[in-house]
């Protein structure tokens, strides 16, 4: 099975990238909403937090919560971008689209819906909520703009919660953003049958006594060396 690869319409950046993060992955999109909120906060913005790629010459950190450098990590005040739970769901008897008749080739589409969540972390609880002001309007502002850049299928309205404690340091406050994104996701696939061919070929070769002696030697060892 192989993703189509088409970013101009897919929630990615166009150009080359690495095959862990495909079109539409939700670190892809994590990354959508990183860059769209640091542009928020640029020398050009006039905000007294301004963010820069050298967190030595900035004044927020504007960060993945998957980046685990303690110098950005750690930095105050911070925003960070994650995601919740990922759900794929389903729109057409299973998510079937199409086949090419000559070669076998299926093609499949899934809505993926993914909530975004976003943490305003400071020293100051005011200086915590009014960042979350100012990054849940832009974003509510945005939205139509964001969706037609990044192909979005849609945007929820975002929601700003309350202002707490931060659970990872009580000297620290945090302020919560979190909204709905839907993106389309592609597929295709093609027939199965010379792959498990290739499979009873491997079983045949091994010299063993039986297909079940060779695949539990598989599931033992991870590999089923030739016998003889």
């Amino acid at each position: 099975m192989s993703l189509t690869p088409d970013p101009k319409n897919q929630p990615a950046p166009d150009g080359n990238q690495p095959v862990t993060v495909r079109p539409g992955s939700s670190m892809a999109v994590i990354g959508v909403f990183l860059e769209v909120i640091r542009q928020r906060f640029t020398a050009e913005s006039g905000l007294p937090w301004v963010w820069h790629r050298d967190i030595k010459q900035g004044r927020i950190a504007i960060e993945s919560a998957f980046n685990e450098d303690k110098d950005h990590s750690n930095f105050r005040p911070a925003i960070f971008v994650d995601r919740d739970e990922l759900i794929v769901g389903r729109t057409v008897i299973g998510d079937a689209v199409g086949q090419n008749l000559q070669t076998g080739l299926k093609g499949f589409w899934a809505l993926s819906s993914v909530p975004i969540l976003i943490e305003c972390v400071a020293a100051k609880k005011g200086e915590s909520a009014t960042l979350a002001d100012l990054v849940g309007i832009f974003l509510h502002a945005s939205s139509d703009l964001i969706q037609s850049a990044f192909a979005f299928h849609d945007m929820t309205p975002p929601t700003v919660s309350r202002t707490q404690p931060y659970p990872r340091d009580k000297d620290q406050w945090v302020t919560s953003i979190s909204f709905n994104v839907q993106y389309d996701v592609r597929w295709t696939n093609t027939p199965t049958a010379p792959l498990l061919q290739q499979i009873i070929t491997e079983v045949m070769r091994s010299g063993y006594n039986s297909a079940t002696e060779y695949f539990e030697i598989i599931a033992l060892t991870g590999t089923a060396d030739p016998v003889g």
